[in-house]
């Protein structure tokens, strides 16, 4: 399911829930005072929050306080309220659904934001470890492929020593996809290429194939740069090039004199 069709459901939800939860409430409205329905309301809301999304919370409270005053407030069934402490009621229970609805949101998104950040770091420290470890070229080079697809969610990723591709976008080194007819959907941008570099010369590159949704964050794309940062060391650490002629080691026993 892409984000948005997960928005889209997260406000279906939100504006259906309450109208369901309102009309269950009419067999107990003589029985019992409206203020119980208010706050079995906002508690709907607030668990909405935990979807994430705004535009659903937004759309709960007006629902909660839209059905709430057309099945529970005096006269029963019309857009009218006939007393002023059912008015107050219904204000009351739209501002303070958003306001701890909001609480909600931002607790869920932080949450989902330090797990980002502990995948990313994950990913870093395995890639620092490979290296540290001296593991074979190959080893490292797979094992990055393998962190860097599942920290963008991508479809496949390999890596390539070939010519570029011109017709391929390029991830550069500020996280920025460029050559992308539309960057805004990586359904668009099909695959990009995202160099590996080592003392300023192109090593080769990652292709990475996207699925659809849109295109990962910046800061994931940062991190995908930093582990093929992580390559080209290996590549230097495996394989250093060759040192130009004056400053090539003497032969054994010779002495330098300067």
């Amino acid at each position: 399911m892409t984000e948005r069709s997960k928005t889209g459901l997260a406000v279906a939800v939100g504006a259906l829930g309450p109208l369901a939860v309102a009309a269950a409430w009419i067999p107990l409205r003589l029985r019992l005072p409206n203020t119980d329905l208010a706050l079995v309301l906002v508690l709907g809301v607030v668990a909405l929050g935990a979807f994430g999304r705004r535009s659903a919370l937004a759309t709960a409270s007006v629902s909660a306080a839209l059905w709430f005053e057309f099945f529970d407030t005096r006269p029963f069934e019309r857009l009218a309220i006939a007393r002023q402490p059912d008015l107050e009621t219904t204000l009351v229970l739209a501002v303070v659904s958003f306001v701890a609805g909001e609480m909600t949101v931002r607790t869920v998104r932080q949450r989902a934001r330090r797990m980002v950040e502990t995948a990313e770091m994950g990913s870093l420290r395995e890639a620092a470890g490979l290296l540290a470890m001296g593991e074979e070229l190959v080893m490292v080079i797979q094992s990055v492929a393998g962190e860097i697809s599942r920290l963008l969610g991508l479809a496949n990723c390999t890596f390539e020593t070939e010519e570029p591709d011109p017709a391929r976008a390029t991830l550069r080194r500020d996280g920025t996809l460029v050559g992308a007819r539309r960057p805004t959907e990586a359904a668009a941008i099909g695959a990009a290429e995202l160099p590996v570099w080592g003392q300023g010369e192109r090593l080769g590159y990652y292709v990475l194939e996207f699925g659809p949704g849109p295109p990962p964050e910046r800061d994931r794309l940062l991190v995908a740069v930093t582990l093929a940062d992580q390559v080209g060391a290996a590549f230097m650490a495996q394989a250093p090039p060759p040192l130009p002629p004056e400053a090539a080691p003497p032969p054994s026993g010779l002495r330098v004199v300067r």
